[in-house]
């Protein structure tokens, strides 16, 4: 202990005693302060400072001039009014070309142009063709790496400013819009108004249903028709001898459609087509009979066969009649109540007619299947089964002459006065109809026969009465929904919103959301927060300098008369020179930062505490690596400062880092430095900041232990390293 003092004492003497030596240890001292403050100074508000950057807007938008809804906007000029108030940059309103070539000279950090379109884009979103509005935005990165990154969020407050103003305005035109509806509703009185909608609505729908219904039923007769129609062809084909009347039978039917009113008056001449048509068949039948007995007298069994098929043939007949009958009683099921009841009464006669006919048909029927029977058992019955067969073919015939004059008469112009009626029901059902006219029309221009016609205008009636069914049904749910908002009373609610001052709603509308922000351990400026990593810096920087100028080796005149000197007192005793300047630099830089630069500090004296101990673990390490490896020593200390400047997290997360940084960022003593002062300046976080400081203090261990135990070895190896050198004579 007593050579480590005199050691000690020795270098004291000796810079005491030289003027030089004073002035160098004062220059030592100074300087890593002055690196410190300047460090802090130079960054203690920049984010705040802002406002001298020169950044460039120009807007050459056109406008929108809406035609339906009366707006006329500018977003653009409302942009650079709203730009106008803003000083986080300084803003300078140019020209467009003027703007981008002041980015490109550099008079301009950046330049935001508003184009031409810009308005149209935006409001767009009220078109099929919806456009995204774009801002373009030019910066000069060769200027400063940091700048860009500042105008980038003054481009950012301009897209955020356009959202605004956007939504600020449609909303107000929008809600000027609905308050005048609203103010309509207090005039009138919305309860009134509502319940008129209601039974309006509820009106139409029932009108609509029974339209619907109607339509379905002649759709029916339609089939009927065409079917009757179909079988009497196949008839008329069979019959060689008549085989061109029936034809041009079908052709007039088909003719018939040419001056057709409306397709349901399109199936009346259908149906009237297909009575005739089988009143026809029953006259040919007749011949067939009598040239099937004139022919087949001498065979008995052909001639059965052939009664038996012509008793088949009437089987479709009967059915088309059935079919039609059942047709005529839908249509009268589906008859609005408002109709006159003679139209039903006509429909009833027309009933009764044909179930006679279809008696008759039957009975026709099975007086062929009976003839045939008593021809095969007894062929001397010939002429009376031909003369019974005669008469009933006749009572047949008769009948349809009585149905067909009857719908004539009667039951064809009460179909023509119900479509009249149906006509004035509404104007939507008017317009289906004569829809159904024209349709029938080009039926009638296209169509190669009648039945083929008929089919098209069964399956028009039929999509007709669907749509109607349709709209019905949506105009019933249109009906409860009104009904559940009137019973809940949310439309007055909304009414009285609605009648607000538009310009505050517009407002909450363009921003919604406030934030707020409750900051933790607040820090007053960027200088503050800066200053641990500058100040553990400049401390590094310090030790350093000490390390380049004093000598870290003890010359033999200084241990001149010191007894069994051993190499750890030789280390121990040069060193207290290293820790007092150490110290001094310490103390300078932390009362520096908080009286000359006054940064916030919540705990001064532990700040003043951790810059001192932080001191002390830096200098050791940098004196013991010097002390150890000489000039490679003091290159060590040079690479850990370059890693812990970039690893320690001091200006960025070190999250941002690459992943080598990441990986070494525990073992740098700067982390564990900046981390005590943080505590102190911002405040503390539990025993934070003695767990920062114990963790200094294994560094400091290390180090102590490198240089008192392993140092001798090193010497020795690092004494032939540095013989090898000097021999080059160039280092």
């Amino acid at each position: 202990m007593r050579n480590i003092l005199e050691i000690f004492k020795r270098d004291i003497v000796r810079i005491k005693t030289n003027v030089i030596a004073l002035l160098v240890i004062l220059g030592i001292t100074i300087v890593p302060p002055l690196y410190a403050w300047f460090n802090i100074a130079a960054s203690w508000d920049p984010y705040g400072n802002t406002s001298s950057l020169k950044v460039a807007v120009a807007s050459v938008d056109e406008g929108y001039e809406g035609d339906l809804i009366p707006l006329n906007i500018n977003i653009g000029d409302n942009v650079l009014s709203a730009l106008r108030e803003n000083t986080q940059l300084d803003w300078v309103f140019t020209t467009k070309d003027k703007a981008t070539k002041g980015v490109k000279s550099g008079k301009y950090y950046a330049a935001v142009i508003i184009p031409e379109n810009f308005s149209k884009d935006m409001m767009s979103i009220f078109s099929s063709d919806i456009e995204n509005p774009k801002i373009t935005y030019y910066y000069n990165a060769k200027e400063n790496a940091i700048a860009p990154k500042i105008t980038d969020k003054g481009a950012s407050a301009i897209q955020k400013q356009v959202n605004s103003v956007f939504i600020e305005t449609i909303s107000e035109t929008a809600l000027v819009a609905l308050q005048s509806v609203s103010d309509m509703a207090d005039e009138s009185g919305a309860d009134v108004i509502l319940n008129n909608l209601l039974n309006n609505l509820s009106a139409i729908s029932n009108d609509l249903t029974a339209a619907s219904g109607t339509i379905q039923s002649f759709s029916n007769l339609t089939g009927s028709a065409k079917n009757m129609l179909d079988t009497t062809s196949e008839f008329l084909t069979e019959s060689k001898t008549h085989s061109d009347s029936s034809l041009a039978s079908l052709k007039n039917t088909k003719n018939s459609f040419s001056d057709v009113k409306t397709s349901i008056s399109g199936a009346t001449d259908g149906i009237n087509a297909a009575i005739s048509g089988i009143q026809s068949f029953y006259t040919q039948l007749s011949s067939i009979i009598d040239d099937a007995f004139a022919s087949q007298s001498g065979s008995a069994e052909t001639l059965a066969n052939t009664l038996n098929g012509l008793g088949d043939k009437i089987t479709p007949i009967i059915n088309g009649y059935q079919t039609l009958i059942q047709a005529f009683s839908d249509l009268k099921n589906t008859l609005p109540d408002e109709l006159p009841s003679g139209i039903a009464d006509e429909l009833d006669s027309i009933i009764r007619r044909l179930n006679s006919a279809v008696a008759t048909q039957q009975n026709l029927q099975n007086k062929l299947y009976q003839s045939a029977q008593d021809i095969q058992n007894s062929p001397a019955n010939i002429a009376a089964a031909k003369a019974e067969l005669d008469q009933l073919i006749q009572t047949s015939s008769n009948s349809l002459v009585s149905i067909k004059n009857d719908y004539e008469n009667n039951v064809e112009n009460s179909l023509n006065t119900l479509f009249d009626s149906l006509g004035t029901t509404s104007s939507t059902i008017s317009t289906l109809f004569t829809q159904l006219d024209t349709t029938a029309d080009n039926i009638h221009k296209l169509s190669g026969s009648a039945s083929s016609d008929l089919a098209k205008i069964q399956t028009t009636l039929s999509d007709t009465s669907a749509l109607i069914d349709k709209t019905s049904k949506r105009m019933n749910t249109t009906i409860d929904q009104l009904k559940k908002i009137k019973s809940s009373g949310d439309y007055k609610q909304l009414q009285q919103i609605l009648s607000g001052n538009s310009e505050t709603i517009a407002s909450f509308l363009s921003s919604p959301v406030t934030l707020k922000t409750h900051e933790i351990y607040p820090v007053a400026n960027y200088g503050s927060a800066m200053a641990p990593f500058y100040s553990v810096l400049s401390l590094w920087v310090g030790g350093i300098v000490l390390v380049a100028i004093l000598k870290v080796t003890v010359s033999a005149s200084s241990t001149a008369g010191l007894k069994n000197l051993k190499p750890y007192q030789v280390y121990l005793g040069r060193y207290p020179i290293f820790l007092i300047v150490g110290l001094l630099q310490a103390t300078l830089i932390c009362m520096g930062d908080l009286c000359y630069l006054q940064i916030q500090c919540e705990h001064p004296f532990l700040f003043l505490l951790a810059g001192w101990f932080s001191s002390i673990v830096y200098v050791n390490i940098i004196y013991t690596l010097t002390v150890s490896f000489g000039d490679i020593g003091k290159a060590i200390c040079v690479i850990l400062l370059v890693v812990q400047v970039a690893g320690s997290g001091g200006t960025f997360p070190i999250e941002t880092a690459p992943p080598f940084f990441r990986a070494v960022y525990p073992l740098l003593p700067f982390v564990h430095s900046m981390t005590a002062m943080r505590e102190c300046v911002a405040g503390m976080y539990g025993s934070a900041y003695w767990v920062q400081m114990g963790i200094l203090g294994i560094f400091l261990i290390i180090s102590l232990f490198f240089g008192l135990v392993l140092r001798n070895p090193i010497i020795k190896l690092n004494d032939a390293f540095m013989e090898k050198l000097e021999s080059t004579h160039l280092i």
